[in-house]
């Protein structure tokens, strides 16, 4: 099975990640990419069922799941879990068939060129703060009353590395700026326009900026990303004529707020290997085997 199932933000939902990978299974897809916002929440009893869980599923089903980190993703923790077990391909093997895709990861499949920049802002940062000021609060009160317990609070809710940092990624970029055919994303490139777009805030601009700077590096024939939880299609301008199809995924449909929400939003089927046409008489490329 060549193709890939690319998919939106699953935000730990056990139920929703085993139907995408029965979609995976019907459309002959034997690998799925997650955009971001998987669920990865080792730090927590739930977040390593979770892990868990969708290992044994994707094992029965015969496929791999692959993840980059999103903004609600512990990527310290999978770093320090994993750095030390990664495949000939470099992905973090976090199971036997869930693997992690470090920022700034390149990688070949079916003669098609990848590349994973995870990370975004939060923009909720400040209540998920709150949340953990009060259980630390909690905790402290316990403790007077006798309580032996010391749970860690800080970084729980709220991970202070959610955000792709201009050193981050110029060293990525530095390290290999030659062009890739696919790029994986979870937050948008400035210069798309949803119709729909809950991100569009300054304290959100600064990232997706990045994302802009890596498509107008790489050229990418197609982005797809997560984070807005709305499926929507763009085009812009990649730079040296070219353009870069641009695909926005929607998420679980417990986190989705979008009224026109439908579950297929949430996955696309990527067949491999990738080819692409450049349209007659302009400089526009079309993604042509990617289904409408």
């Amino acid at each position: 099975m060549g193709n890939v199932l690319i998919v939106g933000d699953l935000h730990g939902n056990t139920t929703f990640a085993q139907a995408m990978l029965q979609v995976a299974k019907r459309n002959d897809c034997g690998k799925v990419f997650v955009v971001g916002d998987f669920g990865a929440w080792e730090h927590m009893h739930s977040g390593r069922r979770y892990f868990d869980v969708v290992n044994r599923s994707a094992k029965k089903a015969a496929v791999t799941v692959y993840f980059l980190d999103g903004n609600h993703d512990k990527s310290s923790l999978l770093h320090e879990l994993y750095d030390d077990h990664r495949d000939d391909e470099g992905f973090l093997v976090c199971r036997t068939h869930l693997r992690y895709a470090p920022r700034g990861h390149r990688w070949t499949w079916d003669e098609t060129s990848f590349a994973a920049f995870g990370g975004a802002r939060s923009t909720d940062k400040g209540w998920r703060l709150a949340k953990e000021a009060r259980k630390a609060a909690q905790a402290e009160t316990r403790r007077r009353y006798g309580s032996s317990k010391r749970p860690e609070t800080a970084g729980t809710l709220w991970f202070p590395e959610e955000e792709m940092t201009d050193e981050e990624l110029d060293a990525a970029l530095e390290a290999d700026s030659s062009p890739v055919d696919i790029l994986l994303t979870h937050d948008k490139p400035r210069g798309s326009q949803p119709k729909w777009n809950r991100k569009d805030k300054p304290e959100c601009f600064p990232n997706q900026d990045r994302i802009q700077r890596v498509v107008e590096t790489l050229r990418p024939s197609v982005l797809f990303h997560g984070h807005l939880h709305v499926r929507y299609t763009d085009t812009i301008a990649s730079g040296d004529g070219r353009w870069t199809r641009v695909e926005g995924l929607a998420c679980d449909p417990e986190a989705s707020q979008y009224l026109e929400y439908s579950g297929e939003h949430s996955w696309y089927v990527l067949r491999l290997p990738y080819a692409e046409e450049r349209l007659e008489g302009t400089d526009e490329t079309e993604p042509s085997s990617l289904p409408a």
